[in-house]
């Protein structure tokens, strides 16, 4: 990324500055004299989110692009916290763009196709000439896109030798964009910081930006598509990952194979409308996602239900099975840095177990001092891996909040903390919080999913020169069992605290992010209000009353942990 083109970026800048000082001044001139914690002061603060909120959807509906990218990163990295992260009033206002963002006329993409398909050069302005020109890759390509989102469109098309395809096409002017735009975002951080009592916003803005130049090469996700492909073989036809056209590709546009009849992950409705066993396709989904954590140390990134399907399909056992469709490979996290895959693996056994010195041990080296927060963030059902749990802090926990002496700054100080545990835990309780949505949405049980985690916590046990075995021994499935078992009694002991113990605790709502699909599912699926799932990307649960302190540093006590069979 070049330096910043400000006389690119004026009008956007100015514009932008302008909404932020007046939603500045509108925080300060309206708590002006109230007192922090009255029922005064709580209202004027929350009519100051709204307005603000507001702004920011205004400033993202005009400037587009990295706008509407950043409203959809914004909207969706606080989850559960409430106005202990990011204000209730800020996701709610700028998750309209999550499944919704402009498409631009294909003669403003058209520089990009013809390029790279050797497409003529007066095409689209003569159509016919696609037709006509042999030197082209394409026999034809629809005008209308199948799917907008903010960085680039698809468009349905032929190839030459009547193959459907799926062309991806980046938006031309979003590189040009960039650095202005970061310039901005950067300024914006520095100053919420200052009015927000050491509340640090910079980190998201340097992870949105080095995300976004990994996601914005196309020839990346080309990549990562074969690397998922590779890995997930040995699933097929139970999971399907689109071939990709790496020769018709390029940095800025992406060919891939075009998948129809596609079902959408969170319409149970349309599941079992197409004879499949909702049960089973969360189940699907639930296991692959653990594969590729545990046994692989590659998170999808933005498994949401944009880019997350099913199909039916005959598999030979003579009924319609689930079939799992992973589209959109643009951003993967990699586990492998510091040895997080194979610390998370023993992390989740550990909270499985309820082996509170393990959970510190390895807390620790995830999350550095605030490992307190870690385990409630995986599962509320992990409420009984820590010691010294206040009765407040649990019936909290059972109503979906955070205590209310957890502060936005201890928030904003785990975030931080976590990216400094090595590879990317931030960006893995990201994912996990979308798979946690989307079984949530199939109404898949808690116990399901921990215990769907748990097995290829197991099976991804081992370093990383030794071969993954392909099944539990006897004995592990055993123990697994016995674990789930224990951990379903405790939380049937607290569940007169309140209904979120026995459920996912996130809120019901549409969460078809940025949806860049190469699907053509209008005709396929349902409208359903339940599509969405829990957006709780971080659980609303905490535990306040465990005993700090370092780590234990005896190495001996390390070695014994976790050596269950």
């Amino acid at each position: 990324m070049g330096a910043p083109d400000f006389m690119l970026g004026t009008t956007r800048s100015m514009f932008t500055m302008m909404q932020f000082t007046a939603g500045k001044n509108d925080y300060a001139t309206s708590l002006a004299g109230l007192q922090e914690g009255t029922t005064e002061y709580d209202a004027a603060l929350n009519a100051c989110h709204v307005r603000g909120a507001e702004r920011c959807a205004k400033v993202a509906e005009m400037h587009r692009g990295l706008y509407v990218k950043a409203a959809q990163f914004i909207s969706s990295i606080s989850g559960g916290t409430g106005d202990s992260g990011i204000p209730k009033a800020y996701t709610e206002a700028l998750s309209k763009f999550t499944d919704r963002a402009p498409h631009k006329k294909i003669e403003e993409v058209a520089e990009s196709l013809k390029e790279c398909m050797k497409l003529p050069g007066s095409w689209p302005r003569e159509p016919s000439l696609l037709e006509a020109g042999p030197q082209s890759d394409l026999q034809s390509i629809d005008s209308e896109p199948l799917a907008a989102a903010s960085l680039a469109q698809v468009h349905l098309a032929v190839l030459r030798d009547g193959r459907k395809v799926a062309i991806k096409v980046q938006y031309p002017e979003l590189r040009k964009e960039m650095a202005s735009d970061f310039a901005v975002f950067k300024t914006l951080g520095s100053e919420i910081k200052k009015m927000s009592q050491g509340y640090d916003l910079l980190w998201a803005v340097e992870d949105f930006q080095r995300n976004l130049q990994r996601e914005l090469d196309f020839q990346l996700e080309a990549k990562n598509c074969e690397d998922t492909a590779a890995q997930l073989a040995h699933l097929a036809p139970r999971v399907f990952v689109p071939k990709v056209f790496k020769e018709l590709s390029s940095s800025s546009v992406l060919v891939m194979e075009f998948c129809d009849n596609l079902l959408k992950a969170t319409d149970p409705s349309s599941l079992q409308a197409a004879g499949l066993d909702v049960d089973e396709c969360a189940r699907l989904i639930s296991d692959t996602f653990a594969e590729m954590i545990f046994v692989h140390g590659r998170v999808h990134a933005d498994p949401h239900a944009g880019n997350i399907y099913l199909r039916a399909v005959d598999l030979g056992s003579g009924r319609l099975q689930p079939q799992l469709v992973l589209l959109d490979h643009g951003l993967y996290h990699d586990l492998h840095e510091n040895g997080v895959r194979l610390n998370f693996c023993r992390y989740w056994q550990a909270c499985c177990a309820n082996d509170s010195v393990a959970i510190n041990i390895i807390g620790q080296r995830l999350s550095g001092g605030l490992r307190r927060f870690l385990p409630l963030i995986l599962s509320h059902w992990f409420v009984f891996g820590r010691s010294g749990v206040s009765i407040s802090e649990l019936v909290s926990a059972a109503k979906g909040q955070l205590p209310d002496t957890v502060t936005m700054k201890e928030v904003a100080d785990f975030i931080v903390a976590a990216r400094e545990g090595g590879a990317n835990l931030v960006g893995l309780l990201h994912s996990l919080g979308f798979t946690r949505g989307l079984l949530n949405a199939l109404g898949f049980p808690e116990e399901g999913r921990i215990a769907s985690m748990l097995k290829y916590a197991l099976l991804g046990d081992s370093p990383e020169d030794q071969a993954v075995p392909p099944e539990l021994s006897l004995s592990q499935k055993t123990w697994l069992g016995w674990r789930v078992l224990l951990l379903r009694s405790q939380v049937q002991w607290l569940a007169p605290l309140g209904q979120p113990f026995m459920a996912c605790p996130g809120e019901n709502n549409n969460n078809s992010k940025d949806n860049t699909t190469t699907n053509n599912n209008n005709n396929n699926n349902k409208n359903n209000n339940n599509q969405g799932g829990c957006r709780c990307q971080f659980s609303p649960f905490s535990c306040r009353g465990a005993s700090g302190g370092a780590a234990p540093e005896d190495a001996a006590e390390e070695q014994t942990i976790l050596r269950q069979p």
